[in-house]
């Protein structure tokens, strides 16, 4: 290259760089008035430009011809990662990075719009590069969010697959009651009623009667409880589900919510606390936020064995609010790499336009996109449904969990479905 055209494109540099948070400013907006993309008003500008000010870095060194220690795709891959615990749908992820890849284009037409050579191969030169910077972005980008979905569908399977195997245990148990009990009982809860009146005819004492009884139908409410579980998922990831957005008080129903299992928690000897704003109107749907609420609370009164479980949630920054729930139990068995645990981790946001690196978060991004790419087991088809739900939503979930000392799910989703005055 001669050193008329390695100053040609440096000054294209300096160009991109000064425009730096006007093309990021655009990016947003565009984003918002897309009608396909749902998830940018639920996020502060920070969350929203995540790892964009390091791609553009790392075009910039390419166009400086400098030695590049930024890696565009992997870059794109943290921002894949993001966009998923954000809640985004892979739609949503394209038409974003479309958008971004389409503004670079637009100032690299201005640039030479405004200074205007005759040199055709060094324009040519200049397109070639922002062309690799949308190829290594967007790919970069939906292989890790794919990749991501396509873990989690796997971990499903693991969980059917545990199902399956429950169902064949009991199935095998109820065959052993029978053939001591010389009857043919037919399937379904006519077994449990069925061996309930055979082992109150004798042949066994009371005790072996009454464990029996207890084993069979503690067995058949747990698999009666994960198949009804894994329909729900189903009908998710079927796209049956639609939300039905209205006005109402949240903090009404929380409470109420919470009030309602008060005689579980109480049964259990475990403390459970509702903490929030005595009225919280928002845009909702009251429905699916239900179904959230239950199964994280649920979740915490099977696990915690003793202790507390805590419901919280607040006004965050008036377009958001965030609802919390904590417990004290034994904390997600996967903490794995590449598990929800570690996937869905609260990470510390830049504010820099420029890219200005974070090294902790780095190396945690860095472990995750690494990380074998296997399913996780016991993951839990509950946290599976909440996920599928805060994406329907347009809710983002983070996880925090420490062995022994318990997990709290931290769910953040807009106040308004369109912000006022929009």
């Amino acid at each position: 290259m001669s050193n008329s055209n390695n100053t040609s494109l440096t000054a294209l540099a300096a160009y991109l760089a000064a425009r730096r948070e006007a093309l990021l400013n655009n990016w947003r907006t565009i984003c918002e008035t897309d009608t396909s993309i749902h998830t940018v008003s639920g996020m502060s500008r920070e969350e929203f430009n995540n790892k964009a000010p390091f791609m553009l870095n790392g075009l910039e060194q390419r166009l400086c011809q400098q030695p590049s220690d930024i890696d565009i795709k992997l870059m794109a891959s943290e921002h894949g990662l993001h966009r998923w615990q954000k809640g985004y749908t892979l739609h949503e992820l394209l038409s974003e990075m479309s958008h971004l890849s389409q503004l670079v284009r637009d100032e690299l037409r201005k640039y030479w719009q405004r200074f205007p050579t005759s040199d055709m191969g060094l324009i040519a030169q200049s397109y070639d590069l922002v062309a690799w910077f949308s190829l290594q972005s967007i790919n970069g980008s939906v292989e890790q969010y794919t990749e991501l979905q396509r873990m989690a569908a796997s971990s499903r399977t693991e969980a059917l697959q545990k199902t399956l195997s429950e169902l064949e245990d009991l199935s095998r148990q109820r065959g052993d009651l029978l053939r001591t009990s010389s009857h043919d009982l037919r399937s379904g809860f006519g077994v449990v009623k069925g061996a309930a009146s055979l082992l109150e005819l004798g042949g066994k004492s009371d005790a072996e009667r009454k464990e029996m009884l207890e084993m069979l139908n503690r067995n058949l409410s747990s698999v009666y409880q994960l198949v009804i579980q894994l329909m729900d998922l189903a009908r998710l990831e079927a796209g049956q589900e639609s939300i039905t957005m209205q006005r109402f008080d949240v903090s009404e129903l929380l409470y109420s919510l919470v009030q309602t299992y008060q005689p579980m928690a109480e049964e259990r000897g475990l403390m459970l606390q509702a903490n929030g704003p005595a009225k919280l109107m928002i845009d909702g749907d009251p429905i699916q936020l239900q179904r959230i609420v239950q199964n994280l609370v649920l979740n915490a009164l099977t696990h915690t064995r003793s202790g507390f479980i805590s419901v919280s949630w607040t006004n965050e920054d008036g377009q958001r609010w965030i609802m919390s729930v904590q417990d004290s139990g034994p904390g997600l068995v996967n903490q794995q790499p590449g598990s929800f645990a570690e996937v869905l981790a609260p990470t510390v946001e830049s504010s820099s336009a420029f890219g200005l690196s974070s090294p902790e978060v780095d190396v945690r991004e860095a472990a995750t996109i690494n990380a074998p790419k296997t399913a996780s087991s016991g993951e839990g088809i509950g946290l599976s449904i909440v996920k599928q739900l805060c994406e329907l939503m347009g809710a983002s979930l983070e996880i925090e969990t420490q062995r022994g000392q318990g997990t709290l799910f931290r769910i953040r989703m807009p106040i308004y479905r369109n912000p006022p005055g929009s």
